[in-house]
């Protein structure tokens, strides 16, 4: 995150001399592009994904072993995969300041499945998130066509967990939606009165959530023991993203 922050900030100085320079070569009235409008686009990238699944039944849970004391038995999941979703939003400028809000959505292939460190000859365990929403404040500063901003909201995301024994042919699965909240930052440029080109970074953190299912056989019937998982989850992404905006302004 450190080193997009440097390549905005560096981008951002490079659009202001360029800027002033224009500005000083041939001064035109009105010349400043207007940030002003609602705006809708779609973006596509990378997504790297950290979950994090316990175990805090205690020691008569389906999936758990006495190896390790109750709520420290867990696993990790950590994948990166291509992401694309869509956005829309509204933002006001005055002066070089622009202000507004964003909602997205975002699909993602972050999947991954591990051996059980604890029952390797039998038990699999696989984790996903599927998608994520976030609703977030923008504040931005413009260099005539060129906008970095900073990003802080809500986030929420669909979070799969799912743990297999494949001796026993049984199986617990979790899939619910987690809250958390959204940090980034980017950077826009304007390539028409209407059309913007980006790269945007984003901080997902889907909070945690535990959950309780029952141990459930390939014919449909229940296992004896429920199993209870907390499951943590996180994303990191960069997207490219191309928006249209419905100008109030230039």
């Amino acid at each position: 995150m450190n080193k997009f922050l440097v390549v905005l900030v560096g981008a951002a100085l490079s659009a202001s001399t360029a800027s002033a320079a224009d500005m000083v070569a041939a001064p035109i009235a009105g010349s400043t592009y207007d940030w002003s409008g609602f705006y809708v686009g779609g973006h596509v990238g990378f997504a790297n994904g950290d979950i994090t699944a316990t175990d805090v039944t205690e020691p008569n849970g389906g999936f758990f072993t006495d190896a390790v004391p109750a709520g420290t038995e867990g696993f990790d999941f950590n994948k990166g995969a291509v992401a694309g979703g869509i956005h829309a939003g509204a933002q006001w400028q005055w002066g070089q300041w622009v202000l507004g809000g964003e909602a997205t959505w975002t699909a993602t292939g972050i999947k991954k499945t591990i051996t059980s460190p604890y029952f390797p000859d039998s038990d699999t365990e696989s984790a996903k998130i599927s998608n994520y929403a976030t609703v977030v404040g923008r504040v931005g500063y413009a260099f005539d066509r060129v906008l970095i901003y900073a990003k802080a909201g809500y986030a929420g995301g669909k979070v799969d967990f799912r743990a297999r024994d494949n001796d026993a042919l049984v199986t617990y699965e979790k899939n619910e939606w987690q809250n958390g909240y959204a940090l980034g930052a980017g950077i826009d440029y304007a390539l028409t009165n209407n059309l913007s080109l980006g790269v945007d970074y984003t901080h997902v953190d889907l909070g945690h959530k535990t959950s309780t299912g029952n141990n459930v056989f390939d014919d449909g019937t229940l296992g004896a023991n429920p199993e209870t998982y907390r499951t943590k989850a996180k994303v990191d992404a960069v997207m490219a993203r191309l928006t249209y905006k419905f100008g109030m302004g230039q």
